[in-house]
């Protein structure tokens, strides 16, 4: 798995110096993310997770964090104080910040409007190939900031998944985060919806290298109406 280390909370500053949850993703880069760049924040509590966590452990991913600890966290994080997470945190607590950090988007990564296609796309389609072609071309009409947060925790997820596959499958971590990318909660009415969108984050780690490394374009030979049409 990905070794990196955690850059110094001292070189964002610009960052960190003002409330970081809750803030849309184009407003944090305003303020001082590099251009489409992965919030400081989520790389700091991936790099944590890879290094520390222990992922081998079953149900590590669905245990919830110390209520307390979460907060306590999420208050430094937004008043700028320098977190050492291996000192102060447990990968509980980490993994619970991490989707905190998701659910306290005011947009979620995958926006309501390319939400509405993508669910229709996951329904409707016939053709495998098809499908992974129309995929692609949607996830490429995301704002950069949220396509690269999206490649981002894909890739983490899907390396879980790859490390440790007779723990963690691919399905049973969308199920986890599907519903925080997608601000999809758990009514009883949307049970189907939850299904849909477990089932596209699925799709989403399964195929990560087809989906975000691909080098294919679609900008010159589609427009977003004409693929929706076909959906």
């Amino acid at each position: 798995m990905r070794k990196s280390s955690s850059p110094s909370l001292s070189n964002c500053n610009s960052v960190l110096a003002n409330k970081i949850f809750g803030i849309p993703l184009d407003e944090l880069q305003q303020e001082g993310q590099p251009d489409n760049e992965v919030p400081f924040i989520v790389r700091h509590v991936v790099d944590y997770i890879e290094e520390h966590g222990g992922l081998e452990q079953e149900g590590l991913f669905q245990v919830n964090g110390n209520a307390e600890t979460v907060e306590w966290l999420r208050q430094r994080y937004d008043n700028g104080e320098d977190v050492d997470l291996v000192k102060e945190a447990d990968v509980p607590s980490a993994i619970s910040l991490l989707r905190f950090f998701l659910q306290e988007l005011p947009e979620p990564v995958i926006p309501g409007s390319l939400h509405i296609h993508l669910m229709q796309l996951s329904q409707d389609y016939n053709n495998e190939d098809e499908f992974g072609r129309k995929l692609r071309f949607l996830l490429q009409q995301l704002p950069p900031v949220n396509y690269s947060l999206l490649k981002f925790l894909c890739k983490f997820l899907a390396n879980v998944a790859s490390h440790h596959e007779e723990i963690w499958s691919a399905s049973s971590l969308a199920a986890v985060f599907g519903p925080d990318v997608f601000h999809i909660y758990t009514d009883v009415e949307d049970l189907k919806e939850q299904e849909l969108v477990s089932r596209i984050m699925a799709g989403l780690l399964e195929n990560y290298y087809e989906f975000f490394e691909n080098e294919e374009d679609f900008s010159s030979t589609n427009d977003l109406s004409s693929i929706t049409e076909q959906v």
